[in-house]
């Protein structure tokens, strides 16, 4: 599976598929050895083995669907995760910053005065992690430039 993948007129930016089955397996492996413990109170085991086995085919059907993405097209931007969906208009954003946080970079949309105001915002810099494993500056270039366009 690639980067960056054209569907018709949109680019995708997709996880990288071998780290995704990496956390899929140890999920999986996580389900597998509470299921092989014993403690003392048996429903710990159960809830433990299901939660963990529900985790992994719920990130094996990510990873299958391609649930988490982020697609860029004509319209704007729609960024897609596990607990957070976020879908902005090109007019709404006025440019893309790399900003280093705690040492690693990380990736902001600034939105204009208007956007801010109507999803009430304090703040018109939004934190926009979408790299899905992939370099920052990767995701940052293609960002910056599908906002020139």
């Amino acid at each position: 599976m690639s980067r960056k993948k054209s569907q018709g007129r949109g680019i995708v930016v997709k996880p990288i598929w071998w780290r995704q089955l990496a956390l899929t397996l140890f999920l999986a492996l996580l389900g597998a050895f509470f299921g092989m413990l014993t403690f003392e109170v048996e429903a710990f085991n159960w809830i433990a083995r299901v939660v963990f086995s529900v985790l992994a085919a719920l990130s094996l059907l990510d990873q299958m669907f391609e649930w988490s993405r982020l697609r860029i097209d004509e319209q704007g931007y729609s960024l897609r995760g596990w607990f957070r969906r976020l879908e902005l208009r090109k007019n709404e954003v006025e440019e893309f910053v790399l900003k280093n946080y705690m040492n690693r970079d990380l990736i902001l949309v600034r939105l204009t005065e208007a956007a801010a105001m109507e999803r009430s915002l304090e703040n018109s810099e939004v934190p926009f992690s979408c790299s899905f494993g992939r370099p920052p500056r990767e995701v940052f270039e293609t960002l910056t430039n599908s906002l020139n366009k």
